[in-house]
This record gives structure tokens, sequence and C-alpha cells, in this order.
């Protein structure tokens, strides 16, 4: 009898187990290569993509290097019946369809990758859910204007002295690291971080965190559609120069280093909490750090407004 039972609870047991749904699993499948451009004596560097990771870094060369890894990344689940893992045959046609190439022309070095729609459709019946991706990793020489075009992934660069920066971005997040040069970047979505960072700037975000480090500046703007922004300066430098905040939803904090030198006018309808004495008038609030070199506008539609003294 004990015998009979056991079985019955052995036998609901493994229909339990049976029954229990299979999570999807992940498989990744990538390539690499390099590139090196020689005898560079252009003015710019293009990198023009549709769905990229992208690590730019400056170091002091006369040549270009380009690295890439080409990667294939799709979930399957070994329970359903029409969809399962590619074999390596089908794997290396992702990447033969994949197309990227270097162009020296003019004044330029440009960078295209593109991921055509063939790959999903030779894979129709076998992928759940593709996703492809490029990754770069760029090495530039000093005093080089650096422009990336992505539709979305994220976007690195570091060590850039000299030149300038222009990133125009769709979803990812950007990061922008010990660089001297000025920056213009503008982001659909995501968040977007500068650190260890001098020379005039602009961020445009649509939706997402701002998160600013800056030693040095002449001036700046940042235009941010829903997000926190945080920012801290160290140093303000020239004379006369214009710079302002503008958030629609989100808060601002602004922590103020001992060298800058502004004055600050803060318009907001929510809450103001400073470290320095303001005079106000109407919804406008008036902070002298130095008047009569360079100012610094802040608008807050929908959010607080936080100034710290950092010293």
């Amino acid at each position: 009898m004990k015998f009979k039972l056991i079985t019955i609870l052995l036998a609901i047991l493994f229909m339990l187990v049976s029954c229990t749904p299979q999570k999807p699993k992940t498989r990744e499948y990538s390539q690499s290569g390099r590139w090196v451009v020689l005898d560079y004596k252009g003015k710019a560097f293009v990198l023009d993509c549709d769905s990229s990771s992208i690590i730019i870094r400056g170091k002091v060369t006369s040549d270009i290097t380009v690295r890439y890894v080409k990667k294939v990344i799709w979930t399957y689940n070994e329970t359903s019946s029409n969809t399962g893992e590619p074999n390596e045959k089908e794997v290396q046609k992702i990447f033969d369809d994949m197309d990227a190439s270097i162009e020296n022309e003019f004044d330029r070095v440009y960078v295209k990758a593109r991921a055509y729609g063939s790959t999903e459709a030779v894979l129709a019946n076998k992928v759940s859910n593709p996703k492809r991706e490029f990754e770069f990793e760029v090495f530039l020489p000093q005093d080089c204007k650096v422009v990336v075009q992505n539709n979305s992934g994220n976007v690195s660069v570091s060590d850039i002295k000299g030149g300038s920066v222009y990133i125009v971005n769709g979803v990812g997040n950007i990061a922008v690291t010990n660089t001297d040069a000025p920056l213009d970047i503008k982001n659909g979505e995501g968040d977007i971080k500068l650190d260890y960072v001098s020379g005039d700037f602009q961020v445009t975000n649509g939706k997402g965190n701002i998160n600013l480090k800056i030693e040095n500046t002449g001036s700046f703007k940042v235009l941010q559609t829903k997000g926190n922004v945080v920012l801290k300066i160290n140093r303000t430098s020239g004379y006369g120069n214009s710079s302002f905040i503008n958030v629609g939803e989100g808060d601002i904090t602004f922590d103020v280093g001992k060298d800058v030198r502004a004055q600050v006018k803060v318009l907001t309808q929510g809450k103001i909490k400073s470290d320095f004495d303001f005079t106000k008038t109407g919804n406008s609030y008036y902070i002298d750090l130095d008047s009569g070199r360079n100012t610094i506008d802040i608008t807050n539609l929908k959010g607080f407004v936080r100034i710290y003294k950092n010293y």
C-alpha cells in the first residue's frame, strides 16, 4: 500500500514539473575584427549607425584604429516547436548580411554600419525575439572633430583633448569622461553623464536623468523635458557669458564650486532650497555669486530646485 501511494505521489510530481513553464534562454554569438586607417590628415570623424554600442577614446597618435564586435542576441524556448537555437550556418548568415566599412573621403574618415533586415526574414521561423547590434571601439588622434549619429544604443566618449564632440542618439545612455573639448549632445531617451569635463557644452535630453560634473566651463545649456538634473561646476571662466538650465518636469540640483562666478536667476513654481542668500521677485529668485561677470538662468516648470555650496 505504501509503495503504491509513493508511486502515485511521484507520478503527480512529474506531472507538475512537466507543466512548469520554461523560461526562454538567451544565446549570444559575436565576431570581432579591426580596421586601421593610416596617414590620417583629416578634420572630422563621423560614425553613423543603426543600433550600436559605441566606445570612443582619444589618444596621441597620427592613426585611427577602429575595433568592432558584430553581435547577435536572441532568445529561444526549447519546449516550443517553432522556435529553437539557430545552427552555426544560420549564425554565419547573420554576420554575412551585416555590412560595415570605412571610407576615407576628402577631409574626414567616415565609418558606416548597417544591419540589413533580410536577417529577420531568414530566421523568421527560428527566432522568437531577434536583436541585432554592433559594438565599436574607436581610438582617435587629438584635436579631432567627432560626430556620432546613432539610432539606438549606448555611446561612451573619453580622453578627447581639443577638437569637438557632437553626438545625436535616439534611445540609449551617453557618457563623456575626461574630455576637454566643446560638447553638443542630443538624446531622445536615456541618461546622460559628464564626468571630469572642461569646455563649453550643450545637452538636450527628452526623457531621462542628467548628471554633470564639470571642472571648468565658460557657458553651457541644459534642456530636459522629463527627468532630474544634477549639475556640479567647480569653476567658470570668461566674462559676460550666458548659461541656462531648463527642465520641464523633474528636480534640479546645482552644486556650486568655490570658483563659480555668476549671477544666478531661478524661475520656478515649486520649492527652492539654497545655501546662498537670495532675493525674491514674484516666482524668480536671485543669487549674486559675482554680479557683472556671467549669468546662469535656471527654469523649472514642475519640480524642486536645490542650490548647494560645494566648498
